[in-house]
């Protein structure tokens, strides 16, 4: 089968304390709430806001597990390559239950897995997050020649900065003809010295990682607005398709090109919704652009770039209005539901 998509990505169980403020040096608090969730974070915000400034936010602690649960809702055949804990084996059922397949997905005797502790203001929604890697620090190389053996030109690998090997991996997927869907969070000093930029070809950052991603190029970003600086990290990178920011209030830019010298902008406005939860925002996104581009193969390129984009906005908007990560994540139904209204 061609078109499948394959995360090489990580795994986190999330562990969320609401207190009234974020503790400080010293202090002992009490939670008021506690959940424990696969891959995301709580937040108890009610406010009406901007769901882009949720995307570009939260883009910088994505879980590839939220991502690959958004891919297959969104109706991509996705493949999730990682290392489970020993003390999640759940979690492996939860994501084959919303359409994953979790053959290539193996589970630690020895290693726990990886864990990100949360703390929410309940007063202003504001969190601090520890992240513990657990079993996201033990994948290999050897590991992913194996699970690459499967896949080939017609597919795509989409990789964030959250696992032990990440630019090596990268590199090898490239090498077998996969195309390189990369998000670059978290955003680490020296991340382009790590991962084969070269190789990319569709770049997802919100406005701070671009400018942090053009400075570690020897770029100077200061004043240059997220469009400048899709076009600087095109030039940087001629074999790169395109770069999509989330900017915020000012909503979601693309910069794509087609055939060398043929460039298009694509600027999608900000949708208002009222906010439950910023959890999954980010990797719905991300997950839907992927699974929407490849779905589309036999529409214009442009074309499917557009639709990708649009359908990834609506279904981070529909996100963002539920409680949850992975069951925040609306089906292809309901955010077609939404564009064609």
């Amino acid at each position: 089968m061609s078109g499948k998509i394959l995360n090489y990505g990580s795994f986190n169980i999330d562990q969320t304390f609401t207190v009234p403020h974020i503790v400080k040096t010293g202090e002992t608090l009490s939670a008021t709430n506690f959940n424990a969730r696969p891959g995301g974070k709580d937040s108890l915000s009610k406010y009406l806001i901007l769901f882009q400034l949720i995307i570009a936010y939260y883009t910088s602690k994505l879980s590839g597990a939220n991502q690959s649960v958004a891919m297959a809702k969104g109706g991509g055949a996705v493949y999730h390559a990682g290392v489970l804990g020993n003390d999640a084996h759940w979690m492996k059922d939860f994501m084959v239950e919303n359409g994953v397949d979790m053959s290539f997905t193996k589970i630690s005797e020895t290693e726990g897995n990886g864990r990100a502790f949360i703390q929410v203001s309940s007063e202003t929604g504001d969190n601090c997050i520890v992240l513990y890697p657990g079993t996201n620090a033990k994948y290999t190389p050897e590991d992913a020649s194996k699970v690459l053996e499967s896949f080939g030109p017609e597919d795509w690998i989409v990789m964030q900065n959250e696992i032990s090997c990440g630019g090596e991996i990268m590199n090898l997927a490239a090498e077998k003809g996969l195309s390189v869907l990369f998000n670059p969070a978290p955003m680490t000093p020296g991340i382009v010295n790590e991962f084969p930029m070269d190789k990319v070809a569709i770049l997802i950052v919100n406005e701070h990682e671009a400018e942090d991603l053009y400075r570690d190029l020897g770029g100077q970003s200061k004043g240059k607005g997220g469009l400048d600086l899709a076009a600087e990290l095109l030039k940087r990178f001629p074999n790169m398709q395109g770069v999509v920011v989330t900017l915020g209030g000012d909503g979601v830019i693309g910069k794509f090109r087609q055939e060398g010298d043929r460039i298009r902008d694509f600027i999608i406005p900000c949708r208002k919704v009222d906010v439950k939860d910023t959890t999954g925002a980010g990797d719905t996104f991300v997950g839907y652009f992927l699974a929407s581009f490849v779905r589309s193969k036999n529409e214009d390129y442009f074309t499917r770039i557009q639709y990708a984009l649009e359908e990834a906005n609506v279904a981070a908007s529909i996100a963002v209005q539920r409680l949850g990560s992975m069951n925040s994540v609306p089906t292809l139904d309901e955010v077609k539901a939404v564009l064609n209204k």
